[in-house]
């Protein structure tokens, strides 16, 4: 059998088909990167023998957490390059718009297959919804002159020409792709815009809550800061010999990975993802460093944050201090600290509600704000929006709109029962619509028709999503202002 889907949906034996909606799982989208494919680029899956089980989720890549969801699998294997697909339809002619989801977790943890990602209720919608993992931590974002970098990006780019030649046998149109991700998938679409490889390969973008332009507060992930890092993990591990390398277990590489991630914030100070080593890094082959290769004047972008991102990271249950707040107002806002202390104070916030003005602006608002900036000066189309829904249960724990919280909604996969309400349930509705006709048309429009505005400068509007979706000009707060100076 070609590994090449065809329209025979038989070939995968066993699948599953429910609430009007065929689910395919775990399918390879390349060999795995095991022994002496450790770091190396990702190759195309195997011929195989009969029919292949799609019926369940593939390993995902070893990891010590990240995960922001049930990840519905115990197994982790660095065998881990799969794809799942969910489809109202598997004739070659339906031609319905994929959605292909790119999942977050700092680079270190989260799959394709975490339950907040299950695709069904947009597929009922009308599109074929893809999601997949890559690898991850320093499987996936080592830096070395002899051996490589960005093996994870390599893979992103590999599950993309997979839905290029294969999609049409699940019902869905090869040249209609939507890549879209939050978090670190947000900052893997970014950078997917950047590698000339995958052009072609999307035509409509959604970066959610990061991929934004680097903060003002640290240093960019560079090649250089990479390579250190892996420099002194393998002395860690003894060796610097690729083949030495490939015969280290799992398990020892993991640790390593783990110890040199940066997850471990500085004294006095709380994590924010400013930290994290294991990214993306512009090496001028893989990624360029200047400009969008990848990107066509004819993508669109749907760009965006959440309220209250910080509150993932700083859990209200937890007691902050002034001292805490005024390290981190020096930490990220520096040269206009006494500003910022000034703009918290008018504002009358306790300490925790600070520290989660100070660190979602800094590391998300203010870094969005600047990218819509310079998207705009492309010519692109760009549309902003800013999520601020709260549900019941989000209020009762004080997270709020925190980062996340954006995703169920627009999956569709929220629980009545528990955390939401019907409020919720027309909210994420609205969110699908929107998010789907973006995917089907490049234009993301509400339930009654209406178009969310482009995003311009002579007019800049924005999309603020509550228990009502609401279009409004863009009004900067003096807080993302003042750290905005910064990059002047």
């Amino acid at each position: 059998m070609m590994n090449n889907a065809n329209s025979d949906k038989t070939r995968y034996g066993r699948w599953f088909f429910s609430d009007s909606v065929y689910k395919f799982l775990g399918l390879p989208y390349a060999e795995p990167p095991v022994n002496e494919q450790r770091w190396r680029e990702p190759l195309p899956p195997k011929n195989w023998e009969g029919v292949y089980q799609a019926t369940e989720f593939g390993p995902v890549c070893p990891q010590k957490g990240g995960a922001s969801f049930d990840l519905r699998t115990k197994k982790q294997s660095e065998d881990c390059l799969y794809v799942n697909v969910w489809s109202p339809d598997v004739n070659r002619n339906a031609q319905h718009p994929v959605m292909v989801w790119i999942h977050g977790g700092g680079n270190l943890g989260g799959a394709g297959s975490e339950d907040a990602f299950d695709g069904t209720e947009l597929a009922k919608k009308g599109v074929t919804v893809v999601t997949f993992n890559y690898r991850l931590g320093a499987f996936g974002f080592l830096a070395h002159p002899d051996i490589g970098c960005n093996f994870a990006v390599l893979d992103q780019v590999a599950a993309l020409k997979w839905v290029s030649n294969n999609i049409e046998s699940f019902g869905g149109n090869p040249n209609n792709v939507t890549i879209f991700g939050e978090s670190a998938g947000g900052m893997a679409v970014r950078s997917l815009l950047s590698v000339s490889r995958a052009k072609g390969l999307f035509h409509r973008a959604i970066i959610q809550s990061a991929g934004f332009e680097p903060y003002v507060f640290a240093s960019d992930p560079s090649y250089d800061k990479v390579k250190k890092i892996t420099a002194e993990m393998f002395d860690k591990l003894g060796t610097n010999n690729l083949k030495s390398l490939q015969k280290i277990s799992t398990d020892k590489v993991l640790e390593a990975s783990h110890e040199f991630s940066g997850v471990f914030p500085p004294p006095g100070q709380v994590h924010t993802p400013a930290n994290l080593i294991w990214n993306p890094v512009a090496d001028g082959d893989i990624i360029s460093k200047e400009g969008f290769p990848g990107w066509s004047i004819d993508v669109p972008i749907l760009i965006g944050c959440v309220e209250n991102e910080a509150r993932y990271f700083i859990k209200p249950d937890k007691s902050y201090t002034s001292e805490t707040l005024r390290n981190m107002v020096y930490a990220l806002a520096g040269p206009v600290s006494k500003r910022v202390f000034q703009i918290l104070s008018n504002d009358n916030l306790t300490i925790y509600e600070a520290v989660d003005k100070l660190f979602s602006t800094a590391v998300w608002f203010e870094p969005s704000y600047a990218t819509i900036k310079r998207f705009e000066k492309l010519k692109n189309n760009i549309y902003y929006y800013h999520f601020a829904k709260v549900s019941p249960g989000a209020r009762k724990t004080k997270e709020l709109a925190k980062h996340t919280s954006e995703i169920k909604y627009i999956f569709g996969n929220l629980e009545p029962k528990k955390d939401y309400d019907a409020v919720d349930i027309n909210t994420s509705k609205a969110l699908q619509h929107a998010w789907i006709t973006f995917a089907r048309n490049g234009v993301p429009k509400n339930c009654d028709g209406t178009f969310w505005p482009r995003y311009n400068s002579e007019s800049p509007y924005i999309t603020l999503i509550t228990d009502k979706i609401v279009s409004y000009p863009l009004e900067i707060h003096p807080l993302t202002q003042a750290i905005h100076s910064l990059r002047k």
